[in-house]
């Protein structure tokens, strides 16, 4: 038998095994590749489309400007013994820097023109302290089967802060009369806003959409009802708190249940919960 021959048969056929692997391996990336940069391509709204996601108004594109701010807390019990003011006549209590007012004198608030009726209130000093820092907030205000609750927030450069610390809540009688009035409210504020670094670009509508998206954090068959931008506590040290822009992105599931999503606007990172880390000795 002629070995030599034989030599050549097998590293004949042994490159031709290697090329055909080699052309398999090609073309299966190829494809790969092809679904992917597919994928890239496809627009966040045709993705929503695809998975029966409906959205109310126009999703944006558009990259704001926010800061990584610090702020502290004020001792709304401190400010009320600092000065005569017809606010502390009410009957009022404080618990956990959270202030809570039952106005003696009737109050009257317009539900129609809630804008409105909040900024009058606000600019009323017999009524509450430092109201002119507040600003309404319709997207976490409500109206429900607990009432109707008027919130407004500081802001800091037309961001509001989105957070407990920072937020007048006011309880307006849900009675069916065309007159309503307030019948409680409670208050949190902040001083000593700051920003921690220079302004950054956020990250837009589109591209946090995109992050719940492919981290499964929108349903099919839901409804993305809003989507609003505000500070959000992120880190307490002493008596300083730090807040991160945030978008906040309201969900109705295909069963009606309500879900409100969290993405830090800076990282693009989804927020999995509301606790606060403390730092005692930084």
């Amino acid at each position: 038998m002629d070995f030599r021959k034989i030599e050549w048969i097998f590293l004949i056929a042994f490159l031709g095994i290697n090329i055909f692997l080699f052309s398999v391996y090609w073309n299966s990336q190829h494809e790969q590749s092809l679904v992917t940069n597919s994928n890239q391509r496809e627009d966040i709204t045709q993705r929503l489309q695809n998975d029966d996601i409906h959205y109310k108004g126009t999703i944006s594109d558009q990259h704001l400007e926010g800061y990584y701010l610090s702020a502290e807390q004020v001792d709304l019990n401190e400010q009320l013994q600092q000065q005569t003011n017809p606010v502390v006549s009410n009957s009022y209590s404080i618990t956990d820097r959270i202030l809570t007012v039952i106005p003696i004198e009737n109050r009257e608030f317009d539900v129609k023109d809630r804008k409105q009726s909040f900024e009058t209130l606000m600019k009323d000093p017999q009524f509450i302290l430092s109201g002119d820092q507040y600003t309404y907030v319709p997207s976490i205000s409500r109206n429900d089967d607990e009432g109707i609750k008027i919130v407004g927030a500081q802001s800091y450069e037309r961001i509001p802060f989105i957070d407990e610390t920072s937020r007048v809540t006011l309880d307006v009688d849900s009675s069916d009369d065309s007159d309503h009035s307030v019948t409680r409210y409670t208050q949190t504020m902040l001083k000593d806003i700051e920003p921690l670094r220079e302004k950054m670009n956020l990250y837009s509508e589109k591209e946090i959409l995109n992050t719940l998206y492919i981290n499964n954090n929108i349903p099919s068959g839901a409804t993305i009802q809003e989507i609003y931008l505000g500070y959000f506590r992120t880190l307490e040290v002493r008596e300083k708190n730090v807040y991160v822009p945030v978008w906040f992105v309201r969900i109705e599931s295909a069963d009606k249940v309500v879900q409100v999503e969290k993405v830090n606007a800076i990282s693009n990172q989804v927020i999995s919960n509301n606790l606060v880390p403390k730092v005692e000795n930084p």
